[in-house]
């Protein structure tokens, strides 16, 4: 949401749009905002004017840094508003409880969550070995009537991804599996039509496990992060990865979206052999 910091910035009258890093993440009521190359006062006059500008926030929140450690968690810093960082986020007709500080989600895959949900079919067994609070998962259900395991390593967000199935009245389509996903082929025997794997900086260390569970025939949702000038060059990329993973399987490769300069997150639609 580019616009709104720019109006944001506008409004609070600190200067120039064009020292913002990136624009607004909006997750339920809280507002994310990345401002490092602002003084702390410019950083609480534009929180302030962003609680002016979106009606539907109540918290503003500084992200410092990237996405980091092993369930891929922001550091969160309080600018603005009410002090918590728990709200109820909406999107593609499901809700969603969401510790944006404790739990790894992010809005700007909303697109990519209601995309795959439209391709399942009612009969499919579908897996998702990195499902956070259920933002892929629950549309599933709900939307495709399909069965779903979900797999979850941080089990606070496994615990939301729980109490989301019953909010979005999905619990008898969904299973939770608390733990890592090496281990799936341990605590389930099934095997899986369709299998979702948006873990972008890992994928490629779990595709061993999702190749063991997948049926004949199944398609496995590769994401990753991939450096190239532009579409073209990160899909080739993301190719040659796969040729050394998976030699023998067909590979649609599509851009999701641009993660930062010169970073894509690319998707790879792995068709396992018969």
């Amino acid at each position: 949401m580019p616009r709104l910091i720019r109006a944001a910035l506008s409004k609070s009258g600190v200067g120039d749009p064009a020292r913002a890093s990136s624009g607004v993440d909006v997750v339920g009521d809280i507002a994310i905002v990345r401002l490092a190359e602002f003084s702390s006062p410019e950083k609480k006059k534009v929180a302030s004017a962003l609680l002016s500008e979106l009606k539907n926030v109540r918290v503003v929140m500084e992200q410092e840094g990237g996405i980091e450690g092993e369930f891929r968690l922001r550091k969160l810093r309080h600018l603005a508003g009410e002090r918590r960082t728990l709200t109820l986020h909406r999107e593609n007709g499901c809700s969603y409880r969401v510790d944006v500080a404790k739990c790894y989600f992010s809005p700007r895959l909303s697109t990519e969550r209601l995309r795959i949900a439209r391709q399942v079919k009612r009969s499919e067994r579908v897996l998702n070995m990195f499902a956070g609070v259920g933002p892929f998962s629950i549309p599933i259900a709900k939307i495709a009537g399909a069965s779903v395991t979900s797999c979850e390593l941080n089990a606070y967000a496994a615990e939301l991804h729980e109490e989301n199935d019953r909010l979005n009245k999905v619990e008898r389509l969904v299973t939770v599996i608390k733990g890592d996903a090496s281990e799936l082929p341990r605590a389930t025997k099934s095997k899986f039509d369709r299998i979702l794997m948006p873990h972008p900086s890992e994928a490629d260390r779990f595709l061993p496990t999702a190749l063991r569970m997948a049926k004949a025939k199944a398609t496995i949702h590769y994401y990753r992060h991939v450096l190239g000038e532009d579409e073209a060059e990160a899909a080739e990329g993301l190719r040659e990865e796969l040729s050394g993973l998976v030699p023998d399987a067909k590979c649609a490769v599509r851009k999701v979206r641009e993660v930062g300069p010169r970073w894509l997150e690319m998707a790879a639609e792995i068709r396992v052999r018969a």
